[in-house]
């Protein structure tokens, strides 16, 4: 007879541990996306051109929907994947009259997000079951999710977690017991389509189809790799063709747009090819990040000596190579720069060889240890940054909070030597009571996007005598974590040493 009441407790132990602090940290993130943060970056209003296609759609006009497709920078998949959110906001738009850049219809890309994330680390604590135990899996889950990284993009609409979803998602379908029982040129033609796709959904991530690429050849034997590279090629014509066609339509080729990639990815600092991801690890994740760079290195050789499955052999392998191949580009030939953004793809890797070094510790009482002080430091560090994230100021968000007419006649000043051609404007709501303070009689400081910072000291601005304080709140780019995203060292400085702050004044 099977100890029923054994499997309760088991059962009931998984919603304490892990249940309980992923609940916690999901909540969190919903809590965060109310408090705002869409299109606070200029990158996130290519969102935008989703909302267009649909209404163009709806006016008959296919060509022009075609247009506002193509028109995303490389990113037409990302755009095509984003139709059905954008659908709803132009319903939101037709029924009740909210327009589609008002906060509250933002809602839904950010919940789309938040749902894209949740399947991430579903897909992620899968792939750690492929050769860890589920204890071992369950601290990979609870620590990546706990990561502040994890947490960084949920308010903002960016394609990043969709492109590391289909990676992630093409490595847990090739490495399935079931996969072996296809033929090679099926496992090909899964692995072009969702790498090629991850790219096509985010071209910085340039280097995601060599990981399913990877994992094709690994697993297959030498006499078959003509025919799984054959599929791989079927695969990714499956997404090129139809998005060179579709962007053909609307007069942007798609190929042809990748050719300009490379030159805009330029704002940062070359010199920081091999130091930028450990300086982004501690800066941002504080004491997570040490000690998941310590673990790396052991990690990486027990996934290569104790595991040495196809699987695991990938993982340790493609990302290492893919990283030191961009850090390369970036310190040696200047072709590209790093962003936070493209040290998000490899947190998840990062974080299983962690999880792998902890899970071979011996003995088990070190183990143990070791375990709770990693799990622990991501948990007290996630509160930390939960803190201060959550006290950040989003000037667009802000202003929409007052309840100004989007034509209101606002003044602005601004710290740091920063012009005015980023300020933000009032964004537009479904109805507008009459403000309870006169637009005219506001001074706005610092409602800008702080890039780039012209000066090399604060340039502090002071309010006249006759205006007295309304708010004061930490611009949000004084959050470390963004300041890794395009700014150099010394901008990421100052962002820190002049501590910006959206301030709203009001004549006496």
């Amino acid at each position: 007879m099977p100890n029923v009441f054994a499997l309760a407790r088991a059962a009931g132990g998984r919603w304490l541990w892990p249940g309980l602090p992923l609940l916690l940290i999901l909540a969190g993130r919903l809590w965060a996306m109310t408090t705002g943060g869409a299109l606070a970056f200029p990158d996130e209003e290519r969102h935008l051109k989703s909302v267009e296609a649909v209404a163009a759609m709806l006016e008959g006009h296919f060509e022009l929907a075609c247009l506002h497709l193509a028109n995303t920078q490389g990113r037409p998949a990302d755009a095509l994947l984003r139709l059905p959110v954008a659908a709803g906001q132009v319903a939101l738009e037709y029924f009740w009259h909210l327009p589609p850049t008002s906060p509250a219809s933002l809602l839904l890309p950010q919940l789309f997000g938040w749902l894209v994330l949740a399947l991430n680390m579903a897909l992620l604590w899968r792939l750690a079951r492929r050769w860890l135990p589920v204890a071992a899996a369950d601290v990979v889950l609870v620590v990546y999710s706990a990561l502040a990284s994890s947490q960084l993009y949920v308010r903002h609409l960016f394609p990043y977690d969709t492109a590391l979803g289909l990676v992630l998602l093409a490595l847990v379908l090739l490495s399935a017991p079931t996969a072996a029982l296809r033929s090679p040129w099926r496992r090909g033609l899964l692995a072009g389509t969702l790498g090629v796709l991850a790219f096509a959904v985010y071209p910085g991530y340039y280097f995601a189809p060599l990981l399913p690429g990877a994992m094709l050849l690994a697993s297959t034997g030498r006499a078959q790799w003509k025919r799984a590279a054959l599929g791989f090629l079927a695969g990714a014509g499956l997404v090129v063709a139809p998005l060179e066609i579709l962007t053909r339509v609307g007069h942007i080729s798609y190929l042809r747009t990748l050719q300009h990639l490379p030159a805009t990815v330029n704002q940062g600092d070359f010199g920081e090819g091999f130091s930028f991801l450990p300086r982004y690890l501690w800066q941002v994740e504080g004491p997570t990040g040490g000690l998941l760079l310590l673990l790396a290195l052991p990690g990486l050789w027990a996934l290569l000596t104790k595991h040495p499955a196809p699987l695991t052999r990938v993982v340790a392998l493609a990302p290492l190579v893919a990283w030191l191949g961009h850090a390369s580009l970036v310190f040696f030939a200047h072709q590209l720069v790093l962003y936070g953004r493209l040290v998000h793809f490899f947190l998840p890797f990062l974080v299983l060889y962690a999880g792998t070094a902890l899970h071979l510790l011996r003995p088990g009482l070190l183990r143990r240890a070791a375990t709770v002080l990693l799990v622990g430091a991501a948990l007290v560090h996630l509160g930390r940054f939960g803190r201060a994230y959550l006290a950040l100021a989003y000037p667009r968000d802000v202003l929409a909070a007052y309840h100004l007419p989007p034509t209101a006649p606002l003044r602005y000043l601004n710290e740091g030597g920063v012009g005015p051609l980023l300020n933000y404007s009032v964004p537009p709501a479904r109805r507008f009571a009459p403000p309870a303070t006169p637009p005219d009689s506001l001074l706005l400081v610092n409602f800008t996007f702080l890039y780039p910072l012209l000066s090399s000291n604060c340039q502090p601005v002071a309010a006249p005598a006759s205006y007295h304080r309304l708010l004061d709140a930490p611009h949000f780019l004084t959050l470390p974590a963004y300041g890794f995203e395009g700014f150099t060292p010394a901008m990421r400085t100052q962002l820190q040493a002049c501590n910006f702050h959206c301030r709203i004044y009001k004549v006496r």
